[in-house]
């Protein structure tokens, strides 16, 4: 809190975001053309007193300067906290100092092994690696050097010997998983030997850990760095770095099995796949992808393998385990597809053809594939039913059961009803039969008095996240909730992570600006309430946020029309909003004029209607 309080005590808003953005004067505050979306009236404001800028536009976007730097510079909170500490000479925690210059150091050790593998791939023993790589799988030097490919020869000490060169210590190279212990006591080794080398990213592109494909006989046929400080499968999607913008411009990321099902098609032209590197896709690696995309393809081999991967895949939606695997699976499944807000999909690829084989041979099936890829529930459900031979009702009852986390999964009641038409269809039932199987009693909480909005020492803002925080099972009905709601970054951080069920993971930490912000948000004394008095207040406190926008934007138009009458005079001003209203056009030099007027006019019937329908 303290470190977020002080860059933006050093920092002026206006003269930060003026670098970026063309401001003038207006009223009190400065206007300017939005730099997120093409307009050709400035709609974009900076507010001199709440330091908050806002684009009254077609794109909607606002926030405080912390949320500036996001937007424009595509980074998370920390980022963008770290960019201005760094701005304005602001040092963050002594104890996240010292945990960044820890991750860069381990960053900078696999970087170094990085450029060792890739000169050994160059070199005289590489030979055999570069035919792999050229022959095998028909891979260009340009891509190999795109994606930092290389060579660890079989050798058990070279890389360890190279890191030390530079000095870079055992205890570190551990930590970075590079090395790995001697089970006899003696020194380190290399982990990875006579493999190719696939260097993995982060979002960001640092180096955080290494992939290696053996050459010839031996297990396992991958090898991957331990989980570390950097390195978390559970988080990590290789390539994000590289599909990013591919999947920003066509809404679509694809997801597949391994390295190579993504470096072929890349090098194909189709730049929006990442991989799972043998995990299932978690809550985590949902929440990543909605920062790039919003529909998400499964594309796996097609063989029985591939299938029950790709449902291993979505293991968080559909795990027959048991019953409460069952339960498991719907709570997994409605974070993943609604609070992450993803379409899920899977496309199953041709016979005998993996990513990497279609893309290249047949690039136009591929696209096909992708673009009409089948709904990640509807595959499931016609998986579960295919092969099932139902000769009699308790079998078909069984089937439902199974189909129930499913069928649960799936939020948009157009849409569950139609997979139920489905499923009633194949299992010659009645759909009332279905719809009845999927009924599941809540819990009834004994209701309280409902309190005020907010008590007075809270901002609206700050009541909203409390009742949020204290009310977890608000995430189904405000799955939607627009993060930019609130200004500042540090609130829109929590709300991010409360969306996508993360908070528990953020260490109990008072020099951690979000950790320090949680804490004083949970320590608030809130209310028992019922689930539906807590949606209630929720809905309020929105409304309330919302009704104080469009009063910041009235009040931005007002003190700009009152400038006008200054300069302009009065009667003026009034003329070209009276001529306006009775549908005249108005001329060229005073259209901007006349369009302030109109809608200073609206924004005060949006605020009016709103009171009423308070009331």
């Amino acid at each position: 809190m303290d470190a977020v309080a002080e860059i933006k005590g050093r920092i002026d808003p206006v003269e930060y975001i003026g670098r970026f953005v063309k401001l003038q004067k207006a009223g009190r505050n400065f206007r300017g053309l939005c730099p997120f979306h093409t307009e050709k009236t400035g709609s974009f404001y900076v507010f001199v007193d709440s330091g908050i800028w806002r684009c009254f536009g077609s794109c909607g976007e606002g926030g405080d300067v912390l949320s500036f730097v996001q937007k424009r510079e595509n980074v998370d909170f920390r980022e963008s906290l770290r960019i201005l500490a760094e701005e304005t000479g602001v040092e963050l925690s002594a104890r996240a100092a010292e945990q960044r210059s820890r991750s860069e150091r381990l960053s900078g050790i696999v970087s170094a092994a990085v450029d060792f593998y890739q000169q050994q791939l160059a070199g005289e023993g590489g030979a055999e690696a570069r035919r792999y790589l050229a022959e095998t799988r028909g891979l260009s030097d340009e891509t190999i050097a795109e994606f930092r490919l290389g060579w660890a020869p079989d050798e058990w000490r070279l890389l360890r010997d190279y890191l030390l060169g530079r000095g870079y210590g055992d205890e570190d190279t551990l930590a970075a998983g590079v090395l790995h212990e001697s089970d006899s006591g003696g020194a380190p080794y290399d982990r990875f030997r006579g493999r190719v080398i696939i260097p993995i990213a982060d979002h960001r592109g640092q180096f955080v850990g290494l992939g290696g494909r053996i050459l010839g006989e031996g297990e396992p046929k991958y090898l991957n760095s331990p989980q570390t400080e950097l390195f978390d499968k559970g988080r990590t999607l290789y390539a994000l770095d590289l599909a990013g913008p591919q999947a920003r411009e066509t809404g679509t990321i694809v997801v597949v099995e391994g390295y190579l099902d993504v470096i072929g098609p890349w090098q194909a032209g189709f730049r929006n796949l990442v991989a799972t590197m043998g995990t299932s896709l978690t809550e985590q690696h949902a929440a990543r992808l909605t920062r790039f995309a919003s529909r998400v393809v499964l594309a796996m081999d097609p063989d029985s393998a591939g299938m029950a991967a790709a449902e291993r895949a979505g293991s968080l939606l559909l795990d027959l385990g048991s019953p409460e695997a069952m339960g498991a699976s719907q709570r997994s499944a409605e974070a993943i597809t609604a609070n992450a807000d993803l379409d899920l999909r899977v496309a199953p690829l041709p016979a005998g053809k993996d990513p990497d084989d279609l893309a290249r041979e047949d690039p136009e099936v591929w696209r096909t594939a992708i673009e009409n890829a089948t709904p990640f529930a509807r595959f499931l459900l016609e998986r579960l039913i295919g092969g099932t031979d139902i000769d009699s009702p308790l079998e078909a009852s069984r089937i439902v059961d199974r189909l129930r986390p499913v069928l649960l999964a799936v939020r948009n009641p157009v849409e569950r009803s139609a997979h139920i038409q489905t499923v009633a269809r194949r299992l010659g039932i009645a759909e009332r039969a279905i719809a009845d199987r999927l009924r599941v009693e809540n819990r009834r909480r004994v209701a309280v008095p409902e309190s005020r909005i907010a008590p007075a020492r809270l901002s609206a803002e700050e009541a909203l996240l409390s009742t949020l925080l204290h009310n977890p099972a608000l995430r189904g009905d405000l799955r939607s909730l627009p993060v930019d709601l609130l200004p500042q970054a540090l609130d829109r951080e929590i709300v991010q992570r409360w969306l996508h069920d993360e908070l528990d993971g953020i260490p109990d930490d008072q020099d951690d600006p979000v950790a320090a912000r949680l804490h004083y948000l949970r320590d608030r004394r809130e209310p028992l309430l019922a689930p539906a008095e807590a949606r209630r207040r929720a809905s309020d406190l929105i409304r309330h946020i919302v009704r104080e926008r469009l009063i910041q934007r009235q009040s931005a138009v007002t003190e700009e029309l009152a400038e006008a009458e200054r300069e302009l005079g009065a009667g003026h001003v009034q003329e070209v909003a009276h001529q306006t209203w009775l549908g005249a056009i108005p001329s060229e030099d005073t259209i901007e004029l006349a369009e302030m007027a109109i809608e200073e006019l609206e924004l005060g019937l949006s605020i009016h209607r709103q009171e009423r329908d308070a009331s």
